[in-house]
């Protein structure tokens, strides 16, 4: 693998039925797009997702909700033609409800198929914004989930670019964020570990040695990516055990690239934890994850 500090970089850190209308642009203000289907549910291995189409004919757009394990943050896609003159990795507003004020991110810039053009997000918070303020999930009392009574003030989704803005109404989010809960549950069960200890734990894994393991795979941008200039989201996920050591380790692509592999399962061989602990503060076998983004520049 080539070194490269400068050009790589990698970052650790009721569901409604449709109302069958297209988009407006409403006066001095954003595009709005209706939903014009009603929320579909993808549960798989690797991914709990949400997704819903909006506005109508040739005019669709996409939105997904995605997570890849029990979190407070979840990912975030919206794809259509109004985000075409979108620019990645640029200051964009995203907002919720009306009283809110706009979180400043910085999302991706991607491709989703037919739907075209792509605004994504690896990690997102209702309340903060983007990944760069969320918390690192190491050393956690228990497991963190996604909070239903806060999404249910949700109204919209809405990016802002400049004077572009696109709003998208998806309605408040309980119901849908409550689904995901119960799905990375599911998830952990998957994995071959105990939700009831998780939701019950006193603490979870402790990364020790973060920063040194850190360090090594930021100091390593896979150099035929580099030269193709692919970039991309990975989901890393890797199994401790009750002494504290690391298995199992597993990186799941958010985006889809073709010579983009992490070198990250082989440095988190040499990643240290203290165990996770369950009610009575007892050792017991739990999991790491985080979300790795590769980007150039």
């Amino acid at each position: 693998m080539g070194r490269n500090h400068t050009k790589g970089v990698m970052f650790l850190g009721a569901l409604t039925m449709a109302l069958p209308q297209g988009a407006a642009l409403a006066s001095d203000g954003p595009t709005v797009l209706e939903p014009s289907t009603s929320w579909n549910v993808d549960f798989a291995p690797t991914k709990c997702r949400l997704s819903r189409l909006f506005g109508s004919g040739d005019d669709q757009h996409l939105l997904f909700i995605e997570q890849s394990r029990p979190s407070d943050t979840f990912g975030l896609t919206v794809a259509g033609a109004e985000f075409e003159r979108f620019r990645g990795r640029y200051r964009t507003h995203l907002q919720f409800f009306g009283e809110q004020t706009p979180h400043r991110t910085e999302p991706f810039k991607g491709n989703v198929g037919e739907f075209g053009e792509a605004m994504i997000y690896s990690s997102i918070s209702l309340k903060s914004g983007d990944e760069a303020g969320a918390p690192d999930e190491t050393g956690l009392a228990a497991l963190p989930q996604l909070d239903p009574a806060f999404a249910n003030q949700v109204e919209f989704v809405e990016l802002k670019q400049g004077k572009r803005s696109v709003r998208l109404e998806t309605g408040p989010l309980g119901e849908a964020f409550k689904v995901l809960n119960q799905c990375t549950q599911d998830m952990i069960r998957e994995w071959g570990l105990d939700v009831e200890k998780h939701l019950t734990a006193t603490k979870l894994p402790t990364w020790t040695n973060q920063s040194a393991v850190v360090r090594r795979i930021q100091a390593t941008y896979p150099r035929q990516a580099l030269r193709q200039g692919e970039q991309g989201i990975m989901r890393l996920r890797v199994t401790v055990d009750e002494t504290g050591k690391v298995s199992d380790c597993v990186i799941n692509n958010a985006t889809i690239q073709d010579d983009l592999e992490s070198p990250a399962c082989r440095e988190m061989r040499k990643a240290k934890f203290e165990p996770a602990l369950d009610a009575d503060r007892q050792p017991f076998k739990s999991y790491y994850a985080n979300t790795i983004t590769y980007r150039i520049g």
